[in-house]
């Protein structure tokens, strides 16, 4: 377990008279500009690092709050840590440790901290003793292990080139003995190419001259640089959205680094990011990726992570905790400051934190939607990618229903072709996934222009037309991905045709006989019957005019007024999966021209000829 800041207090230090917050291992830090946010990671950095921003000595004068006027004590800056403590460490040195420092005009004057112990109170309160540290105690080199690093708002190129700067103190520790020997190389190729000017230099001077590298390579690693695609586009011509998303990776790979130096032993490094203002130059998407990467490096190695932010993607990260995790794993913190003297406060409660911030209520829930399509379209990416490499031609259907019956279908009307095709889904898929694995292989297929075709199959219904239309209509899409529907099944015609909007999914496909036997077993229910008939004949209704059962016919009434239960779905669609190959084709004929269209498309060569 790492260790963690469970309670910060801040007392005069620029627009915090008074501030206290209790942070998670990911705490976000909202609130409007100058609502004093990003004073709170300033005050961390001077309490670790001496500065209050990396370029900036403390200036006394400038950063005191200007309305503490006390009448007695010197004025004075105070932050102050609740810092819990491992497992391990509890037994000497308490359950957690409180660290103070102070500063006055003429620097820090103050530097303590301190063990706290729980003791359960024998009528079930808790009291707390002080517990000495004893001075042999690992307690005292942990915390000087702690690495806080502040990362600012704006992340210009002079940002970088530190960053890059810092890459090569860690490395250079890691891999001593190879930069060593690196170094002798490179100096003696440099030196067996400048022989000639050194060795003038001997004789015009009268002494021995050898050149040879700075012992500090930091300057050299600040003109490191990433190159990307095949054009080998450095990182320094690409947008700053693109820079940005370097930056965690960076600093996680040098946390990882760093923490693989521990000897057997010794006390671990812990780290602390504070980040202000992730969202500067990104895109939605982007933010999402990185509001998910930030989730995933608290578990990950990092022991906290300090966020400022503006954007609903990173401060409603703490809406995301499932009701059995630990509830301060991600906290939110609204800051906000009504008035100079009062100083820098936190809200009590978030209700209503999107009016707040300036994000309406009706506008709130789009983000969140936009959000969740992210996420599910780099889900598809990333299983696209591991699909691609098996180099095989896909289908994408709605779920697993929609798979037990495709791959039936293939193998019974595709025989010489069934076992060239991947019918690819997941649970509660739908219309979204597969438009999102489909736009994930058109992506790869313009990298990879020998990957073979894909194929997507959606339900008959005007919301999967109109996705189908939409995926379709662009030529770049069909060239690699196409988009198919289910075809319209003969016994279920009579009933469009009378004006009833039935939608065709893959239930609507089995016949009535198959309709019977799933109302035999119990997977039928009564269908919300005013959904799909047609408008004039549900007035009639309403007025008495007439009944739903005059306008019915025996042969196709089932399906208008019923609809499968979600657990017989899955049963139905195993029971016709599992029928003989002849029964299958006699009693689902109409889907052997679904199944020519799609291996037309897949299979785009004149060899082939449908059977």
């Amino acid at each position: 377990m790492n260790l963690q800041i469970t309670k910060i207090e801040i007392r005069n230090f620029r627009s915090a008279r008074n501030l206290s917050l209790s942070p998670g291992t990911l705490a976000v830090l909202v609130g409007k500009n100058d609502s004093g946010k990003s004073n709170i990671l300033r005050a961390l950095n001077l309490f670790f690092n001496g500065k209050t921003v990396p370029s900036k000595e403390l200036d006394f004068n400038t950063d005191h709050n200007i309305f503490n006027q006390p009448n007695r004590r010197a004025k004075e800056i105070s932050v102050k840590l609740e810092i819990s403590m491992p497992e391990s460490y509890r037994a000497t040195n308490g359950d957690y440790v409180i660290w103070e420092r102070r500063w006055r005009e003429e620097g820090l004057v103050h530097d303590k901290y301190v063990g706290k112990r729980r003791t359960p109170g024998p009528r079930g309160g808790v009291s707390l003793a002080d517990v000495d540290i004893p001075d042999r105690s690992n307690v005292h080199a942990l915390l000087r292990n702690i690495n806080f690093v502040y990362i600012p708002a704006i992340k210009d190129l002079e940002y970088f080139s530190e960053l890059r700067a810092s890459i090569y103190n860690v490395i250079a520790e890691v891999a001593d003995r190879e930069f060593r020997g690196s170094s002798a190389n490179f100096e003696q190729a440099i030196s067996n190419q400048l022989t000639d000017l050194t060795d003038r230099i001997t004789t015009s001077l009268g002494f021995k001259s050898r050149l040879a590298l700075p012992k500090d390579l930091s300057h050299i690693f600040e003109s490191l640089d990433f190159l990307s695609n095949d054009q080998d586009i450095s990182l320094d011509a690409r947008g700053d959205g693109i820079k940005a998303r370097h930056i965690p990776l960076i600093l996680k790979f040098m946390a990882d680094k760093k923490r693989s130096l521990q000897v057997r032993g010794a006390q671990p490094h812990n780290f602390i990011w504070g980040y202000e203002e992730p969202e500067n130059n990104l895109e939605l998407s982007s933010c999402v990726e990185l509001a998910d990467q930030f989730w995933g490096f608290v578990d990950d190695g990092i022991s906290q992570i300090f966020l400022t932010t503006h954007s609903p993607v990173f401060y409603n990260l703490h809406r995301r905790q499932n009701e059995d995790e630990d509830g301060n794993k991600i906290t939110c913190h609204h800051i906000f400051r009504e008035a100079e003297a009062e100083g820098t406060k936190q809200a009590e409660e978030l209700s209503n934190l999107d009016e707040r911030m300036g994000t309406t209520a009706i506008f709130a829930p789009f983000v969140t939607d936009l959000e969740d399509r992210v996420r599910q379209q780099e889900r598809a990416r990333t299983e696209v990618e591991a699909l691609v490499k098996a180099n095989r031609r896909k289908l994408f259907v709605e779920g697993p229903s929609d798979k037990l019956i495709l791959d039936k279908a293939l193998a019974v009307f595709a025989p010489n072709r069934v076992a060239e095709i991947d019918v690819t889904t997941r649970d509660s898929a739908g219309i979204n996934y597969v438009i999102d694995m489909l736009l994930s292989w058109r992506s790869q297929a313009k990298h990879h222009p020998e990957l073979p075709r894909a194929a997507g199959l959606l339900d008959h219904d005007p919301e999967a037309a109109a996705a189908i239309n939409e995926w379709n209509r662009v030529p770049s899409n069909v060239i690699s991905a196409k988009c198919f529907k289910l075809p319209m099944p003969p016994h279920l015609l009579p009933a469009i045709q009378a004006g009833f909007r039935v939608p065709v999914v893959l239930e609507s496909l089995y016949d009535r006989e198959a309709w019977d036997y799933a109302a035999s077993r119990g997977h039928l229910k009564n269908r919300q019957v005013r959904k799909v008939i047609p408008y004039e004949l549900n007035n009639s209704i309403i007025n008495g005019e007439t009944t739903l059962n005059d306008h019915l016919h025996d042969d196709w009434a089932i399906f208008v007024k019923q609809e499968f239960e979600q657990a017989g779905k899955g049963q139905m669609a195993r029971y016709f999966a599992n029928r003989p190959n002849e029964i299958f084709q006699r009693r689902l004929q109409f889907l052997e021209n679904l199944i020519n269209e799609i291996i037309s498309y897949l299979f785009p060569t004149p060899e082939y000829r449908p059977l």
